[in-house]
C-alpha cells in the first residue's frame, strides 16, 4: 500500500515538474539553457530540495533531555551546508529503526537531497522524478553496495540501509551525478544548513564524544557533556582534508 501511495504522490511530483524535466532532456541534447531556464530549473530544484528530508531517524522519547546545537563552518566551501554531526554512541546504540522512508530523488539530473543522515536500519527510497532514465549505484569502496539499474521516469526502487558508513550515489547513466547517504548506528545526528546551524535534540544527560562528516573535509571530533533539559554547544571548524 506505500508504495502506491508514493507513487502517487510522485506522480503529482512530476507534473510539477514535467517543465522542468523537459528542459534537462532537451539539454542532453543540446547541451545549454537559455538564462530563463536555467533560472527556472534551479528554482525547481531549490523547492525540491526544501521539501525533502535530510536526516531520517526515530529518537525515542527521554525524561530531562537536552540537546546539542552549534556552528558547523566549512572552510574553502561555497557555503557550511550538508555536513553531519552525530554522537558516536549513546547506550549500547541499540535503537529502533524508523518507520519512515528517506527519500532520495533524482531531479534536473541531481541526486535531491544530495546528502541524506540515516538511522542504521532505515529504507530509502529512489524515485526518478527526471523526463529521462536514470540508473543509481553505489562503488565498491561504499559501506553499502548496490545497483538498482536503469528505469524511466515514475519509478520507485528501495533500498534497505542496514549498514554504518558512507555510501556515495552514482548514476551510470550521467557521470556528474553524485550524492551521499550516510548511516548511523544511533539517532542522534543532525544535518547542518548552508549557515552551518545544526541541533541534535531529545540527547540523555551524560557525557558523549561528538564528530562532524563532510564529503570533502576532515573529521573532527570534541567531548561534550549534556545536562537535564538544557543545550550544550558544540562548535566545529572542517578544513580540508590532506
Amino acid at each position: 500500500m506505500k508504495k502506491y501511495l508514493i507513487a502517487g504522490i510522485l506522480a503529482a511530483t512530476c507534473v510539477a515538474f514535467s517543465y522542468n524535466s523537459c528542459i534537462w532532456a532537451q539539454t542532453e541534447e543540446k547541451k545549454t539553457l537559455t538564462p530563463e531556464e536555467a533560472a527556472e530549473a534551479m528554482k525547481k530544484l531549490e523547492e525540491a530540495q526544501q521539501k525533502l528530508k535530510k536526516a531520517v531517524k526515530n529518537v525515542p522519547k527521554v525524561d530531562n533531555a537536552g540537546s546539542i546545537t552549534g556552528v558547523v563552518t566549512c572552510q574553502k566551501m561555497r557555503n557550511s551546508g550538508d555536513a553531519i554531526v552525530f554522537i558516536e554512541k549513546v547506550g549500547d546504540n541499540k535503537f529502533d529503526p524508523p518507520s519512515e522512508h528517506a527519500v532520495i530523488d533524482q531531479l534536473n539530473l541531481t541526486y535531491v537531497p544530495r546528502v541524506v543522515a540515516m538511522q542504521k536500519g532505515t529504507t530509502a527510497d529512489f524515485p526518478n522524478s527526471d523526463a529521462v532514465r536514470h540508473n543509481v549505484f553505489s562503488p565498491p569502496t561504499a559501506a553499502l553496495q548496490f545497483n538498482l539499474g536503469t528505469y524511466p521516469t515514475g519509478v520507485v526502487k528501495e533500498v534497505l540501509f542496514d549498514v554504518v558508513g558512507e555510501t556515495p550515489l552514482l548514476c551510470n547513466v550521467h557521470a556528474e551525478m553524485a550524492g551521499y547517504a550516510v548511516t548511523f548506528e544511533n539517532p542522534y545526528f543532525a544535518v547542518t544548513d548552508k549557515d552551518g546551524n545544526y541541533t541534535i535534540e531529545g540527547v540523555p544527560q551524560g557525557k558523549y564524544v561528538v564528530k562532524t562528516w563532510h564529503e570533502k573535509l576532515k573529521e573532527l571530533s570534541l567531548e561534550v557533556t549534556v545536562e537535564a533539559g538544557k543545550a550544550a554547544t558544540a562548535n566545529f571548524d572542517l578544513k580540508r582534508r590532506r
